[in-house]
């Protein structure tokens, strides 16, 4: 049994109803995978580098894996590009990146899983120097819905995504009107969407580090989100 550590966008736990269920489903599906207790919940701070650099360590050296979930956007200063004014963009807190950054790279550097979901996903590949598409509808109208919207993906062969959820594709859904744009160096492209929008990537040099660009917690029914939690617990140890 072990214990998973997920970052969020909020500095305490929400008040708000639809932000508190939306941090519940990570907790709930976790522990339908069978880690241990739930998930240490890792909010940002406003910590000085020395700070974040002994907060991270300890977090890195005592959690066995790591989830990097939902949020707002990057700023795109982030992967070299000016917002665009038509991009309707909504940050996160600009200690959000900083605190991940440090979180991941410890992380990795232990060799323990890091699971990057929506937001964890963008973020992942724009941290290995890949960059997003800023707006799906405004760069690309002819883009099925994936803003509060269910649609179906293709998991391509012969990849970890595909070894885990043990199917070429599933239903998914998805709350995003970002997307990955250029795809880091080190990562691939493990499943896309009807309309070719890239849907997850995993990276090479690591056990266990994927990102999926939907919202699996939504779905704890699905075999493709079972699938996907217990993989990540059982390559934290569990």
């Amino acid at each position: 049994m072990r214990r998973l550590g997920l970052t969020s966008s909020n500095y305490q736990w929400p008040d708000d109803e639809k932000s508190r269920v939306g941090l519940s489903r990570y907790l709930e599906a976790v522990s339908d995978a069978g880690a241990q207790g739930e998930p240490l919940w890792l909010p940002p701070d406003e910590e000085s580098a020395s700070e974040i650099a002994a907060r991270t360590n300890h977090l890195a050296a005592t959690l066995d894996g790591l989830i990097l979930s939902g949020g707002k956007d990057l700023p795109p200063a982030m992967y070299g590009e000016e917002p665009r004014g038509d991009a309707h963009l909504q940050f996160v807190p600009p200690a959000r990146p900083v605190f991940e950054a440090a979180l991941l790279r410890e992380f990795l550097e232990r060799g323990k899983p890091v699971l990057g979901i929506c937001y964890g996903c963008q973020f992942a590949n724009v941290w290995r120097a890949g960059s997003l598409i800023q707006d799906i509808p405004t760069q690309l109208p002819d883009a099925i819905a994936h803003g509060d919207a269910r649609h179906a993906v293709h998991v391509a062969p012969d990849t970890l995504l595909h070894g885990t959820l043990g199917l070429e594709g599933c239903d998914i859904q998805s709350f995003h009107h970002q997307s990955i744009a250029r795809v880091a160096p080190d990562a691939r492209v493990t499943a896309v969407a009807s309309d070719g929008v890239i849907e997850a990537i995993e990276f090479s040099g690591a056990p266990f580090f994927v990102g999926v660009q939907w919202h699996p917690e939504y779905d704890r029914a699905a075999v493709a989100t079972q699938r996907l939690f217990s993989a990540l617990v059982k390559s934290a140890g569990g």
